[in-house]
């Protein structure tokens, strides 16, 4: 399977580049498409389905193109995958209607377009729950299936997010490709690199995504008083926010694999904190701490032992936190370029709002400031 990457900083650039490889032979019939909040994706859609391409996408906050990263810019990955080995679909979610609903429509359309099917899902609307999502799909599919994707995003302005699909633009939906596993090979990695430190906590009450108490405390105050912070109980302030960047949750898994997760915003009223995905009561929990160098090398070491049983991919696909490039700052370009490196063939994705993926020996699950990565292979 052929693949290319190309990006810029308007649709005018990539298209002039993707007519480029049209003109000296290349026939994609596929286009992954990842776009600035400011690019209009709509446009970039209509334009690539008129080449004849079938296309999925996202808006972002950050694009991922190679070992280079853009910020309201545009990065497209162009493959020639038989026609008769994936499918787009998407769907739009209703008023009143669960994350959970519209994901089981896709599930159970996978399930019954491929006896092995391959789902890479994104989802837009900041209300869409990550976790919803993945559980939809494989309670719609009734059975294990393979999941990659993440939440599309919006550059941190917290206003609209947007995914696209052949047919149309979605603000509060879904949207999936879905390949046929006995033509297209995956392989797929979650990890973060992000360490926990200090005894287990138990979340001792907690609704869904909020947490009210740890250990029979305020979780507010147990913050707090760990990390030296004033200002959880206003509920105008941003410091949640930081503290989320800076000192996310590991929660452990009954498999005893772990999820990280980013705390948003306070609830004063209520005395809980918001999390970027659900947080069980029961659960044990640790905090981590803010990274160093150290975390890109644990990223790439377990993207070396994926590399190992995926050596040879056809292109690489990559879903990472907004809030973890937040974090790392300048060392997000290191992780990114010592990824594409490992592989060394077309590598595209973009910087979300939740990722979707399955750790090392671990099930699909949904992520906060952790990189997804998926490899992508047509069978000989």
């Amino acid at each position: 399977m052929t693949t290319r990457v190309t990006s810029g900083l308007d649709p005018s650039t990539v298209l002039a580049e993707v007519d480029r490889f049209l003109a000296g032979g290349d026939r994609p019939t596929l286009a992954l498409a990842f776009c600035g909040p400011d690019q209009d994706l709509d446009v970039l859609r209509a334009a690539l389905v008129s080449r004849g391409l079938a296309v999925v996408g996202a808006s972002t906050a950050g694009e991922i193109a190679d070992a280079s990263l853009t910020e309201d810019g545009i990065a497209l990955l162009l493959l020639d995958a038989p026609r008769d080995a994936f499918t787009v679909w998407s769907d739009r979610r209703a008023e009143g209607e669960t994350s959970s609903s519209v994901a089981e429509r896709l599930g159970r359309f996978a399930a019954e377009r491929y006896a092995d099917p391959i789902v890479i899902t994104f989802g837009s609307g900041l209300a869409t729950d990550g976790e919803a999502v993945v559980n939809g799909v494989q309670a719609g599919a009734g059975r294990p299936v393979s999941l990659f994707g993440g939440l599309a995003g919006d550059n941190l302005r917290m206003i609209e997010t947007r995914v696209a699909s052949s047919s149309d633009v979605l603000t509060d939906g879904l949207v999936g490709l879905v390949l046929d596993g006995d033509r297209i090979e995956t392989q797929g990695l979650a990890t973060s690199g992000w360490q926990p430190v200090g005894v287990e906590k138990t979340v001792t009450r907690a609704e869904g995504n909020v947490v009210f108490e740890l250990d029979g405390e305020s979780v507010l105050d147990v913050y707090g008083d760990t990390f030296g912070i004033d200002g959880l109980r206003d509920p105008e302030a941003s410091i949640v926010m930081d503290i989320g960047v800076q000192f996310p949750l590991s929660v452990r898994r009954a498999d005893g694999t772990s999820v990280i997760r980013a705390p948003l915003f306070s609830a004063p009223v209520t005395g809980g904190l918001v999390f970027a995905g659900g947080v069980p009561e029961g659960s044990r929990v640790r905090f981590c701490v803010p990274p160093s160098l150290d975390i890109v090398e644990r990223v790439v070491a377990q993207a070396t032992a994926l590399r190992d049983r995926a050596p040879a991919p056809d292109a690489v696909l990559l879903v990472a936190c907004k809030a973890r490039h937040t974090a790392l700052g300048p060392i997000a370009e290191d992780e990114v370029e010592a990824l594409y490196r490992l592989w060394g063939v077309p590598l595209a994705g973009y910087f979300s709002y939740g990722e979707i993926g399955a750790q090392l020996g671990g099930t699909c699950d949904f992520h906060n400031e952790t990189c997804s990565i998926l490899t992508l292979r047509e069978r000989a």
